[in-house]
């Protein structure tokens, strides 16, 4: 039986994609990586604790006048990477990324934790969500994806209908 075939049935897509979802769930930080100019990375602290198992979408609250924010409005491209040591754990998730600087929107989505970051009125004023639907992932966990463990990623993507499927 191949890698591919032991990984093919519905419950071991569930397995996967609950891996994953562990995985992010777990780490407070993950790296975020831009295309624009070249690669650039940077720790980011995760807004979103809970990951609905259909939408997948991630979210950071970041300052709109930053490098970070004109990269992204730049090219669009970025990679979320996320490590647990303990577990054996490494994810690798991009998809659509989009900036929401929408006023009312920031405000709704604000909680009292960000000040910390935004300490100054006009600071909070450029505070904008940078919001990730995931449409690929890229998983190494120990446990969860084919044996052997670390030699080749396990792939998934959306197809056409949004449904997680192997690349």
């Amino acid at each position: 039986m191949s890698n591919f075939d032991a990984i093919s049935d519905r419950d071991a897509m569930r397995r996967l994609l609950a891996g994953a979802a562990k995985t992010v769930i777990d780490c407070r930080y993950c790296w975020l990586f831009t295309a624009a100019s070249g690669a650039s990375a940077r720790p980011m602290g995760v807004v979103a604790r809970a990951l609905d198992p259909e939408d997948w979408t991630l979210s950071f609250v970041t300052d709109g006048r930053s490098r970070k924010a004109a990269e992204i409005r730049q090219t669009p491209d970025i990679y979320l990477v996320f490590q647990r040591d303990p577990e054996d754990a490494f994810v690798k998730l991009s998809g659509a990324v989009a900036l929401q600087d929408n006023r009312e929107e920031v405000s709704r989505r604000w909680k009292s934790a960000y000040d910390r970051y935004f300490p100054t009125e006009t600071d909070r004023s450029n505070a904008v969500f940078v919001d990730v639907r995931i449409e690929r992932m890229d998983l190494w966990i120990r446990g969860v994806t084919p044996e052997p463990f670390g030699l080749k990623a396990t792939t998934l993507e959306r197809d056409g209908n949004g449904q997680w499927q192997l690349a």
